[in-house]
């Protein structure tokens, strides 16, 4: 992480190529005389494109079983989204679960991945749930494999990781841990573990893999923009083509290419036009532009989930300011809080995971024809800078600029509206209704009646496992529901403007049980391989539990690594 933030905006800004809008990506076919002539820069068994958790893990899988690696990295230092991330990942049956003595049955595995992902489809009686059969069997693969990986990761030394543990020690629910398909299984959630045997973040296992790669003869290099496929005549992927400090190089992979490299959160055309959510940014670093959508194309790669990400809410001056944030919004903290729309209305369990509350933004007025829920504000008084939590400040803490005050909820509107005013040029005109106050007086007051009696009557606040979880209420005002508490009658009053993101989007080359890309006949190409956010994802429109990124990427990375490392 220390080497991540010496590195200037200006670096990921260059090597994300950003306003070089003309460079080329595609695909080139080598032909058998062309091959037996190329002069390769470099030539190994497997390319893994990108160095995040799914492409480190594609390098071990494949040096694991004995092939030769090369990782080419787009931005200026390894890492990529991951080195920024807490580094936990969602691993069902885990060896740490086992020694635990938490059990994870496989069929409620399956059923609860069917009901979050695609809940439209999910049918209870059906043998795959609901689910279309190549989506079932990645589930399949993952249940099947994910504590083998992990576990094997850990053996070695690669990745070494801990039970993820809440504020009172206790292991993580998954994030939907109320459905009843659920099954009120624990401790999917696993973190790394960091030099002192506690738990870690992203920084720590970036360095730990890009250690074991470096060790076993693989190599790294940084500022290596792959811009090309490069196919045989058979249609085999055998290496690409990049752009370097150096020039145009070509290298060459006898067994596959991987790409780890990452999704499109940074590419604004593409969020338009794929995503269903509105979003600004979040928080993948700047050179996620879906390169790999407009290369696989070329190869006929068959594309999938390119409308769904892993949501988060932003600061929404933050994210206008530079589309990939620092961190994002995690978490509302707080207790005297709410969340409201132009309205002045809740919309939701503001004490529920980021990307739930994130789908929100998208919901549509028919009759207005614009999204009520757009952008959101977040209000708290000053009591619950006392009780603390992300975004809030302390009560001695220095007020941020993006915190909007008002001694009366009548001048907080004001400025709440004044705001979004200054913020035209960037967003838009963004009235707020003109029942706005009238509706936030008459939202308080409800809500202040249901943190008497404990019981959120609209949104169900504090109910869901997860809720706990995720906010430490170790601050105890006496109230039945530790997580509400009345919003003062007078002022100061304090807001916050909130905005749709991602951590990452989820959509690109659709890929079988062994990572391998298929093309649009469900056949695979030979030598191309695709995992994480770069590839399209089988959780669908869901966040499955902690971690879900990376439990995913990195166990279809390293599957994706050992097939290749087998092929001829």
């Amino acid at each position: 992480m220390s080497s991540q933030s010496r590195v200037s905006r200006r670096d990921f800004i260059k090597a994300a190529g950003l306003g070089a809008t003309g460079t080329a990506l595609g695909a080139t076919m080598i032909t058998g005389a062309q091959a037996q002539e190329m002069d390769w820069d470099q030539q190994v068994d497997v390319v893994a494109v990108g160095s995040g958790g799914a492409a480190l893990a594609a390098a071990v899988g494949a040096i694991d079983n004995g092939a030769s690696v090369l990782l080419l990295e787009k931005g200026p230092v390894p890492g990529g989204t991951t080195a920024k991330s807490g580094g936990g990942a969602w691993v069902p049956n885990s060896h740490h679960m086992q020694a635990a003595g938490l059990s994870d049955d496989r069929d409620t595995f399956l059923q609860y991945c069917a009901r979050v992902a695609f809940p439209e489809l999910y049918r209870e009686n059906s043998p795959t749930y609901g689910l279309y059969q190549d989506t079932f069997a990645l589930f399949e693969t993952f249940y099947d494999n994910a504590n083998r990986v992990f576990k094997q990761l850990d053996d070695s030394g690669a990745f070494p990781t801990t039970m993820a543990m809440s504020w009172e020690d206790k292991p993580a629910p998954d994030y939907h841990g109320q459905l009843p398909e659920n099954g009120g299984i624990l401790g999917r959630q696993t973190s790394p573990r960091n030099a002192s045997g506690g738990e870690g973040y992203g920084g720590d296992l970036v360095a730990n893999m890009s250690a074991y790669v470096r060790d076993h003869g693989g190599e790294i290099l940084s500022g290596h923009r792959v811009t090309r496929i490069l196919t045989n005549e058979d249609g085999r992927v055998i290496g690409v083509e990049a752009e370097t400090p150096d020039g145009t190089k070509r290298f060459g992979a006898n067994k596959g290419v991987v790409f780890g490299s990452g999704g499109f959160t940074h590419n604004p055309y593409m969020r338009t036009n794929y995503l269903r959510t509105p979003v600004l940014g979040g928080c993948a670093v700047p050179t996620n532009q879906g390169d790999l959508i407009l290369m696989a194309s070329e190869v006929g790669a068959k594309l999938g989930n390119l409308n769904e990400a892993w949501n988060q809410q932003e600061v929404l001056e933050e994210v206008l300011a530079f589309s990939s944030v620092p961190s994002g919004v995690f978490f509302l903290g707080g207790d005297s809080m709410i969340a409201v729309n132009k309205f002045g209305k809740r919309m939701y369990d503001e004490k529920y995971v980021y990307p739930e509350r994130t789908r929100s933004h998208q919901a549509y007025d028919i009759f207005q024809g614009n999204y009520p829920n757009l952008y959101q504000v977040m209000i708290f008084d000053e009591a619950a800078r006392e009780f603390g939590g992300m975004l809030i400040p302390g009560p001695d803490a220095d007020l941020p600029s993006h915190i909007i005050t008002g001694d009366t909820l009548e001048e907080l509107a004001g400025n709440i509206q004044a705001r979004f005013d200054s913020l035209a040029e960037q967003i838009g005109p963004y009235p707020l209704d003109e029942s706005f106050l009238d509706g936030l007086k008459d939202t308080i007051t409800r809500y202040n009646g249901f943190a008497e009696t404990g019981i959120d009557e609209d949104f169900h606040r504090g109910e869901a496992p997860i809720d706990a979880f995720f906010h430490d209420a170790s601050a105890d005002r006496g109230l039945p529901n530790r997580y509400m508490a009345p919003i003062a009658e007078e002022g100061p009053y304090y807001a916050i403007l909130l905005g749709a993101g991602t951590l990452d989007t989820k959509g690109g080359p659709v890929f079988n049980t062994h990572g391998q890309v298929v093309n649009i006949h469900d056949e695979p190409i030979s030598g191309f391989y695709v995992a994480g956010n770069a590839g399209a994802s089988p959780s669908g429109k869901s966040y499955l539990g902690g971690g879900g990124t990376l439990g995913l990427g990195m166990t279809f990375g390293y599957l994706a690594g050992e097939h290749a490392a087998s092929q001829e």
